[in-house]
């Protein structure tokens, strides 16, 4: 028995090592079936493209080639830069730049024109001094207040001494302010006028209908807003006058005249006749007499001396009860005649 296990196993052995040779055989077969397959395959596509032309492109094989190794390009000599000098150590100085070379002269046109002599220096002004401040002017008590008595010369002849009730008051600002302001209104002429919508003439009819015109809206062509209509509260004739007491406006004049009567401003010409109008005999006394101007000549019914005067632009005339207290506060020096001086003094306060 032991003999016949022996033999079969013998026997099996070469089996094996047969099964083996052949299953090697078969696995190295199909990688080779594969090969002839994927060649076919490749045979019949080429088959099927077109011949590949002349200028066609390279293999892929010869693209790779490429791409792993470029055709060096010739590269251009780049300029020969000037080579910097070397940074100075903050030790050493910097190197002094050379002088760049001037333009030559250009030859000269036209011969220079002879040069004009040269202006003397200005001379500086000199450094004002602040003036010295004017003198005032005495004032005189109330009952020392004189005028001073002239010819028609202008030669001084008297001086006469002034009523302190009409000359000796002291002035109120507040009563001169209104006094001054009611003199002024009362010369207004105040006849300003012009036509209400209601005044002016046309028709009230509504131009057009209110809606679907497409403009705006409009009634009477006398509206204010439309030209030639009426005026929306424009002035009217109406009186500008102010009342003020006439104890207050006598008052008023009398303070006016203690002023100009305080610096002694008041002069009184006696003898102050002339037959015919002449403005240059009244010239030649207010400039002998050198007071200040403006001149307010009072005269009292005296025409001819009135013309003589009108025409001086230093002087103006003025009717002794005419007289206003503007009118005496603008001047600064009284010319009164006679006649004049004598309803002054006579006149109640």
């Amino acid at each position: 028995m032991a003999d016949e296990t022996k033999k079969s196993t013998k026997k099996a052995e070469p089996r094996a090592e047969v099964a083996e040779t052949e299953g090697t055989k078969s696995a190295a077969a199909k990688p080779a079936a594969k090969s002839k397959a994927t060649a076919a395959r490749a045979a019949k596509s080429t088959a099927k493209k077109p011949a590949a032309r002349a200028d066609a492109k390279p293999a892929v094989a010869a693209k790779k080639a490429v791409a792993q190794k470029p055709v060096a390009k010739p590269a251009r000599k780049p300029a020969a830069k000037p080579k910097a000098a070397p940074a100075a150590r903050p030790s050493e100085k910097p190197a002094a730049k050379p002088a760049a070379a001037k333009p030559a002269a250009k030859p000269a046109a036209k011969p220079a024109a002879a040069k004009a002599p040269a202006k003397p220096a200005r001379e500086k002004p000199a450094v004002k001094t602040a003036k010295a401040p004017a003198e005032p002017r005495p004032r005189r008590a109330p009952d020392a207040r004189t005028a001073t008595v002239v010819d028609g010369a202008g030669k001084k002849l008297d001086e006469v001494k002034l009523s302190p009730d009409r000359f000796g008051l002291r002035p109120d600002v507040n009563l001169l302010h209104l006094a001054v302001r009611a003199e002024q209104a009362a010369q207004r002429r105040g006849t300003a006028s012009t036509k209400s919508r209601g005044e002016v003439a046309g028709s009230t009819a509504k131009l057009y209908r209110q809606k679907g015109t497409g403009r705006a809206r409009a009634g009477s062509a006398k509206s204010p807003t439309r030209t030639g209509g009426g005026v929306a509260f424009g002035p009217k004739p109406r009186s500008f006058e102010m009342k003020i007491n006439r104890k207050a406006a006598h008052k008023a004049l009398a303070m006016a005249l203690s002023d100009r009567a305080e610096t002694g401003d008041i002069i009184v010409a006696r003898g102050l006749e002339l037959e015919t109008p002449s403005t240059r005999v009244l010239d030649d006394l207010l400039i002998t007499l050198d007071i200040a101007a403006p001149v307010l000549v009072v005269t009292e019914d005296e025409p001819v001396i009135t013309k003589s005067v009108r025409n001086l632009w230093y002087a103006e005339p003025i009717e002794v009860r005419r007289l206003s207290v503007e009118q005496v506060l603008r001047a600064r020096s009284l010319l009164v005649t006679e006649k004049a001086f004598a309803v002054l003094e006579g006149r109640e306060s």
